[in-house]
């Protein structure tokens, strides 16, 4: 059973490898050119030499100037100082609170949590945000390449047909 699948594999494959002529590629790029009086503007002529079709290819490109200096990056280094410094100050705060008098009653612990959690949430929502701009600037810098395509008459190949 595994004998007759391989030689029905190799067979088709065969079959297929004889339609197509020997370096040969299905697609042949006939003409190219750009359109005059529009930056970035392209029509490429492809024949599909297996179909016998052929298509007319529009490209455009934009060119933006400088599209990343629109995006601003955070400072991480100075954020992530400015949340530590926070935290320090919170905590010597605590700890003065708790030691000014003895015998008193000791200041509320939550205030001082939810203020560290205030920070450490607003370092958080820092990162996020240079990761966004980060993805942004790189969506910017992408090339942008509008594609359409029309199928067209086919001039006659100049090789022989088979």
């Amino acid at each position: 059973m595994t004998g007759r699948l391989i030689g029905a594999g190799l067979i088709a494959a065969l079959a297929i490898a004889a339609t197509v002529d020997g370096g040969q590629s299905r697609y042949e790029a006939t003409d190219r050119s750009d359109v005059a009086g529009v930056s970035g503007l392209r029509i490429i002529n492809i024949r599909d030499n297996v179909l016998r079709t052929c298509y007319a290819v529009f490209l455009a490109d934009s060119n933006e100037s400088d599209p990343a200096s629109r995006v601003e990056l955070t400072e991480l280094r100075s954020a992530f100082t400015a949340r530590d410094q926070r935290l320090v100050d919170l905590l010597s705060a605590f700890e003065q609170d708790r030691s000014v008098f003895a015998g008193t009653i000791a200041p509320n612990p939550l205030k001082y949590e939810w203020q560290a959690n205030t920070a450490q949430v607003d370092y958080a929502l820092t990162v996020l945000n240079n990761m966004f701009a980060r993805l942004e600037q790189d969506l910017l810098r992408a090339p942008r390449t509008v594609m359409t395509v029309v199928p067209q008459a086919c001039v006659p190949s100049e090789r022989a047909p088979r």
